[in-house]
């Protein structure tokens, strides 16, 4: 699924050029498909509506993608973390077109506690913080502590 988020001009262009770098957002979770769905497109709409003063890169967090979520469901995230793409194990791939340079962009759902954290601790030391307590950041029914 593609929010066609690439056509969305949030100012950032690639450094020491004028090349526009633009980005998808990708998410991947244990959830249903209609929530990832729903994450991805809920943020992806924020930013736009934000108009360039929410950056789409990665270290930004996006608060209350709730609205977007299916809250008849078990999920307990309602919070975006944007982070460089980690799923390939190696670069993230990117596309240089002659108009512009797009980026994945791997959105995170954080619960109201690890958005906090994030808030007051900074991002680096909320992945940090995943990383060394196992934070199982595809479940989106985790606990809420």
């Amino acid at each position: 699924m593609t929010t066609q988020f690439a056509d969305v001009d949030t100012g950032l262009v690639k450094q020491g050029t004028e090349l526009p770098v633009r980005c998808e957002i990708i998410a991947v979770a244990r959830a249903p498909q209609a929530a990832v769905a729903a994450a991805v497109v809920g943020v992806a709409k924020k930013l736009q509506e934000a108009g360039g003063e929410i950056a789409a890169q990665p270290g930004v967090l996006v608060p209350n993608i709730e609205s977007a979520l299916d809250q008849a469901s078990d999920i307990t995230v309602s919070h975006g973390m944007l982070i460089a793409p980690y799923l390939w194990g190696g670069p993230s791939p990117q596309v240089e077109e002659e108009d512009r340079l797009t980026l994945g962009l791997q959105l995170i759902m954080l619960t109201h506690a690890e958005y906090a954290y994030a808030v007051e601790e900074g991002v680096a030391a909320m992945q940090q913080a995943v990383a060394e307590s196992n934070i199982d950041i595809l479940d989106w029914t985790r606990a809420d502590s």
